[in-house]
């Protein structure tokens, strides 16, 4: 079973979530992100879901990372509500900067709230950012971009923590709607990924008219959005952590079709889809774009 803060991250941010994963698979991680974030509870389940990959996403690695007993996983955070992080708690870290790894690829250090960082505590981070001893990635976390030094800023790269999906409570819809419309979901799903033009008239003749209120639509596009992170992942995490398991052996022909690459590019067309949601585009012109771009991405 997944830890709670992996279930958070790839619930809230399933695009970038996957898109890390990707950069990791690729090694082509960056050491310092500052990751911008209005809520802390979600961007430090994302961070620590982030640690959880570089280390190793076993289940010990998950406790000790959730429990802050990771050797090569250190989380620093202002000490009370409304206080400063102070630049004696970066000094502390001195040794672990400095040091190499105990047991995993890279350290990894989690900053939280960076805006309230005074100047000699901005000064001493930088420091260790411009020498890093040894194979490190760097999380630093904010809610507000503006009031985080513009030293910090300038030698990080920026990333916007947007959430993507809203939980939706599945009690307030029939449960013989949800088995009609999954079903009528994985059909849809298996048109688009083998490239089918049937998969645009689909849209129009089924699709829409089964999606009537705006519940179902959220609950439609979050079946979408698991789907399309089962069909990335599942090779990587067991099976009880999928969301449609009963689908692996899709997953497995569509890996034998495409590379990973295109994959990842086609889930991303799907996850692009809530860009489109907020500029009041219909559900139909959505779904039938969503249709073309997945056929262009796994054509690449």
């Amino acid at each position: 079973m997944l830890p709670d803060f992996a279930t958070t991250a790839q619930q809230t941010y399933p695009t970038q979530a996957t898109h890390f994963n990707e950069l990791l698979s690729n090694g082509q991680l960056s050491h310092l992100y500052l990751f911008v974030g209005s809520s802390q509870s979600t961007r430090l389940a994302f961070s620590r879901y982030l640690a959880w990959q570089v280390v190793g996403a076993t289940d010990r690695n998950a406790l000790r990372i959730n429990e802050n007993e990771h050797p090569d996983v250190h989380l620093v955070a202002p000490k009370e509500e409304g206080a400063t992080l102070k630049v004696a708690q970066v000094r502390d870290l001195t040794p672990e900067f400095v040091t190499t790894t105990l047991e995993s690829p890279k350290k990894v250090f989690i900053l939280d709230a960076v805006e309230t960082m005074t100047a000699s505590a901005a000064n001493s981070l930088l420091k260790f950012i411009e020498e890093p001893a040894g194979p490190q990635l760097i999380l630093l976390l904010t809610n507000n971009l503006q009031d985080v030094l513009p030293t910090i800023q300038s030698r990080a790269q920026i990333v916007h923590l947007n959430p993507e999906i809203s939980l939706v409570d599945t009690n307030d819809i029939d449960d013989s709607w949800q088995k009609n419309t999954q079903m009528l979901l994985f059909k849809w799903f298996e048109l688009m990924m083998q490239r089918k033009i049937e998969a645009f008239a689909y849209v129009q003749t089924t699709l829409i008219s089964q999606i009537t209120t705006d519940l179902q639509q959220k609950m439609f596009m979050k079946w979408l959005r698991e789907l399309a992170r089962d069909m990335v992942v599942y090779s990587a995490t067991a099976d009880e952590n999928l969301r449609f398991p009963s689908l692996i052996g899709f997953y497995k022909t569509l890996a034998k079709h495409y590379h990973v690459r295109q994959l990842v590019h086609a889930a991303e067309a799907i996850f692009a889809d809530d860009k489109l949601r907020k500029i009041n585009i219909s559900l139909q012109a959505r779904l039938e774009k969503m249709a073309l771009e997945v056929t262009i991405a796994l054509g690449e």
